[in-house]
This record gives C-alpha cells, sequence and structure tokens, in this order.
C-alpha cells in the first residue's frame, strides 16, 4: 500500500511541476528577477531555455511509467524520495524567484541539482542502455541532472551579489571564469560517474554553447566566451572516452 501511494505521489509531483509555471511563472512579460545588477556573463541565451519543455515532459512521462513498472521496482522506490525533491524543488524554485526570499532560489537549485544526479545514478545501476525502460528513466533524469547542474552554477552568480556577496573580490568576469572552471570539472567527474553519459554530456554542452552565443551576443569579455567552448570541447572528448574505455573494460 505504501508503495503504491509513494508511486501515486511520484506522478503528482510530475503532473503539478509541469502545471505549476502556468500559475506562478516569475518571467512573465519578459521579466528576470534573478539577475541583480552586473550581468554575471555566464547566463545562458534565451532559447536554452526551452530545454524545460523536454525536462518537464518526460518527468511527466517517468511519472506514468513507474506507476506500473513492477519490474523495475527496485530502481523506482529508491529514486522516488529523490524525484519527489527535485519535482516540487522545481514549484518551489519558481515560487522563491517570483515572491521571494530570493537568497532560497540557491540552496532549492541545489538540492534539485544533487536529487536529479542521484536519481541518474541509481537509475544507470538498474536500468540497462537499451530499450524503453531507457527512454523513461534514464533519459528524464540525464537531461534533468545535466540542466540542474549548470542553472545552479548560473543561479549562484546571478543572484549572490543581490545578497552582499562580493564574487570573492573577482571581477565580473574573473568570477565568471571561476564559475565555469568548477562547473567544467564538476561535469568531468560526473560524467566519470555516468559512464560517459551522452544525454548528459550534451545537456550540459547544450547550456555551454548557449553561454558563448550569448556571451558573443551580449558584449562579454572574451575570456568568458572562449572558456565555454573550451569547456563544452572537453566535455565532449571526456564523455566519448569514457564511454570507449567502459564498453572496454
Amino acid at each position: 500500500m505504501f508503495e503504491l501511494a509513494l508511486r501515486i505521489l511520484v506522478l503528482i509531483a510530475a503532473i503539478q511541476q509541469l502545471l505549476f509555471p502556468f500559475f506562478v511563472n516569475p518571467f512573465a512579460g519578459g521579466e528576470n528577477p534573478v539577475r541583480f545588477g552586473t550581468p554575471s556573463q555566464i547566463e545562458p541565451a534565451g532559447y536554452a531555455f526551452s530545454i524545460w519543455g523536454p525536462i518537464y515532459l518526460l518527468a511527466l512521462g517517468y511519472g506514468v511509467w513507474q506507476l506500473t513498472a513492477v519490474r523495475y521496482r527496485g530502481a523506482t522506490l529508491k529514486i522516488a524520495p529523490f524525484a519527489l525533491v527535485l519535482y516540487f524543488g522545481s514549484s518551489a524554485w519558481l515560487y522563491a524567484a517570483k515572491h521571494g526570499p530570493l537568497i532560497a532560489t540557491m540552496p532549492i537549485l541545489g538540492v534539485m541539482a544533487i536529487s536529479a544526479t542521484l536519481s541518474l545514478l541509481i537509475s544507470l545501476q538498474y536500468i540497462p542502455r537499451t530499450g524503453w525502460s531507457w527512454w523513461a528513466v534514464v533519459l528524464p533524469f540525464a537531461l534533468y541532472a545535466g540542466w540542474a547542474v549548470c542553472a545552479a552554477f548560473v543561479n549562484v552568480a546571478e543572484v549572490a551579489p543581490a545578497c552582499g556577496f562580493n564574487r570573492f573580490g573577482l571581477s565580473v568576469p574573473g568570477y565568471a571564469l571561476l564559475s565555469l572552471t568548477i562547473l567544467g570539472l564538476v561535469a568531468m567527474i560526473l560524467l566519470r560517474l555516468t559512464q560517459g553519459n551522452l544525454p548528459f554530456a550534451a545537456t550540459i554542452i547544450w547550456a555551454l554553447v548557449a553561454i558563448a552565443v550569448a556571451g558573443v551576443g551580449r558584449g562579454a569579455d572574451r575570456s568568458v566566451v572562449l572558456t565555454s567552448v573550451i569547456c563544452a570541447v572537453l566535455i565532449a572528448v571526456v564523455s566519448l572516452t569514457t564511454r570507449i574505455f567502459s564498453r572496454q573494460a
């Protein structure tokens, strides 16, 4: 009975996550309450945020699939707590971005990134690399984890100055370079843990390329644009080489 209730709750969470932006949207009318003062130079171009559409829809698909996925009940039960935190966290982030406190968006997105990553790692332990189960479980959390990890770094760069953070005394471009470097290192570590998962890598690359595109359009420091591109290339290389070596092993 508890297991069924938990599965139903995951589905409800996925549904509310999809519907919540229709009622609470801090970016309606072109507004961006998360941006504060001088742009961080690592905010992706606007088109990149369209990835939320596939993320929400795939999450809904997972919510429906896990309701009757008896064969993979071990995986879905382990994922369930993290999925609930992730899906409800998405709505909590939108509420905090619109109504405040703005500082809450940083820990919320950080917890979302961790929850999505753990869900992905669990799914990779149980789900085969081919078949419908891969599309239903691994793909949704790979996209969510990749985007949430990137968004967590961007969110801190945009919001923290509003809370008195002085970027460790670095200039805006200097802090942007630091953020990109740490993001790249974190992404490469996670790629090792996920055996070079391609959707996860592709999502990180999607965000980094969008940062470079936005940087060119907004006149960001050239070093920031170049670092974004370099990180994207390195992540592609790490992903492919990790997959090759993991298969050989």
